[in-house]
């Protein structure tokens, strides 16, 4: 079966249910299959955060970001 297919009915599935033990049960099941970083992707994330913290790194408003997109 296509993926978005089943994607799409599992949604309409959602939005129709009026079980709040069925949502809890599918919110868990999909947050318990979320990837995880791996230790080396944390370090990688500490060292960028120390260097934005000490001014080493350049960083941009949300302004910024939206005039570079822009252009």
């Amino acid at each position: 079966m296509d993926m978005q297919l089943t994607k799409m009915e599992l949604i309409e599935m959602l939005l129709n249910t009026k079980k709040e033990s069925v949502l809890n049960k599918i919110k868990a099941i999909l947050e318990s299959e979320q990837e995880q970083l791996a230790e080396g992707d944390y370090k990688i994330l500490e060292t960028r955060r120390e260097n934005h913290l000490q001014g080493k790194s350049k960083s941009y408003t949300w302004d910024e970001v939206r005039k570079n997109l822009a252009s």
